[in-house]
């Protein structure tokens, strides 16, 4: 959802904040340029952890403070928030998918759990850039929706740190998985 949010109302946030047109569009350009590197590099990364704990509070960190920098921060390194962002968010979408693999047993768990979470996400994110377009529309500012990214992040936060545990979904013993090197 947060992704979605911002790939849809980031240029019109950052117009209120008196940025132009077009200064605003290549800053939604820029976030999703930042982002592209870390979906390739962090499943390699969490792939060689037992577990992902760490980069939960990594994505955490940097969507709460990218979120705040475009709430209370200066303009003048608006730059900086924006590239925050951006990265959180291709931490956040990588790990979320590798987790379909490496929670599961076997290819079929990992197609269920996909399936299921999927469906799940993918409302929440049809749902959030409407939902912070009409809390925009009703308020007549940004403020409201950005502390509604800032709750979504800490929801990711609590929600990752509990898919990050060294174990497999559904297990009855809730073992914990093997040690990597």
């Amino acid at each position: 959802m947060v992704f979605y949010v911002l790939i849809a109302w980031l240029p019109e946030i950052l117009k209120q904040q008196g940025i132009d047109s077009s200064q605003s569009g290549w800053y939604l350009s820029i976030m999703q340029l930042a982002m592209l590197p870390f979906t390739f590099v962090v499943p390699v990364i969490a792939g060689r952890m037992s577990s992902q704990r760490l980069l939960v509070v990594i994505i955490t960190i940097l969507l709460l403070t990218g979120t705040l920098g475009i709430l209370y921060g200066s303009s003048d390194i608006i730059l900086l928030w924006i590239i925050l962002l951006g990265i959180g968010g291709g931490f956040a979408f990588s790990l979320s998918m590798m987790f379909f693999g490496l929670r599961t047993e076997n290819a079929h768990q990992a197609a269920e759990l996909s399936g299921m979470a999927q469906s799940i996400g993918y409302l929440l994110a049809a749902i959030g850039p409407a939902l912070i377009g009409y809390l925009h529309d009703t308020t007549n500012s940004w403020n409201l929706p950005l502390f509604i990214l800032l709750g979504a992040s800490v929801l990711l936060f609590l929600v990752g740190l509990g898919a990050a545990k060294n174990r497999y979904v559904g297990s009855r013993n809730r073992y914990e998985l093997p040690r990597k090197g």
